[in-house]
């Protein structure tokens, strides 16, 4: 009888684990974007200039931490005239470059709804902050008409099977409206 009171016990701690508000999904719909994304925490917003090459380009962020890793979402509007595939590369490149990364696995990235370029992509890869500790990203890059996107993960380390599962409903949950 004790062994089915601990065992019990044991199932009922499991399930409560399982339900931490660690990771508390959430639809979210960014501000002039036509996209819902699904977050695991609520996203603040921000906004930064991105330099690429000789242009620069205007982008909301919203960014939310939890489990150990950063979810963010990155949109412009670009200007007219302004390659959207172009761009999308040169925001890969940036983002790449500035956390020093090795090589990455580079993947196409198909959102339904969304501009069939070759330069809409998901890419895994591994680098380091200003401060030498180690930096992870799993990103995607895609486009709607003229407004371009970024969604993002950053992991402390190298991404585990759990981390990679995590990113997979991040990505998942992007849905052009």
């Amino acid at each position: 009888m004790r062994y089915i009171q601990t065992w019990a016990v044991f199932i009922f701690g499991s399930f409560l684990m399982a339900c931490s508000p660690g990771l508390n999904w959430r639809d979210v719909r960014p501000a002039q974007a036509p996209l819902a994304a699904l977050f695991p925490c609520k996203p603040e917003a921000a906004e930064r200039k991105l330099p690429l090459g000789d242009k620069e380009i205007l982008v909301k962020m919203l960014v939310c931490e939890a489990d150990g890793a950063a979810f963010t979402l990155g949109y412009a509007e670009l200007k007219p005239g302004m390659p959207v595939g172009d761009v999308l590369d040169l925001w890969r490149k940036a983002t790449l470059s500035q956390m020093k990364a090795k090589p990455p696995t580079v993947l196409p990235f198909a959102l339904k709804g969304a501009l069939p370029l070759p330069q809409s992509s998901r890419v895994v890869a591994q680098g380091s902050r200003p401060d030498g500790r180690t930096l992870a990203v799993d990103a995607s890059w895609f486009a709607v008409g003229s407004m371009v996107f970024q969604a993002a993960v950053y992991f402390n380390h190298e991404p585990s099977q759990a981390n990679r599962a995590v990113a997979d409903t991040f990505f998942s949950g992007l849905k052009i409206q």
